[in-house]
């Protein structure tokens, strides 16, 4: 696995590098390695936001939290309508 992103990320920084060699010839502005650094944290940063939430529904809530969450919405929707 470490592999495949290490493979992964030299093509995308080979990709960024040639990208850049054509812009700088046409005048355009240029990728650097900063963006291409700050695009592999949001990425690393993602995932592990993911599986962080996915954890979580596994191990910390109740199997039936979704049906609760839905009952109590409605309860709540109910004692809304009841004071308009």
């Amino acid at each position: 696995m470490l592999r495949f992103r290490i493979q992964v990320e030299l093509a995308f920084a080979h990709e960024s590098n040639q990208l850049g060699s054509v812009l700088r010839h046409k005048k355009g502005p240029v990728k650097t390695t900063e963006k291409v650094q700050s695009f592999f944290i949001m990425r690393d940063t993602f995932r592990l936001i993911q599986r962080i939430i996915q954890h979580v529904r596994q191990k910390v809530l109740p199997k039936n939290h979704e049906e609760k969450i839905k009952k109590l919405q409605k309860q709540q929707i109910e004692q809304l309508s009841f004071f308009h």
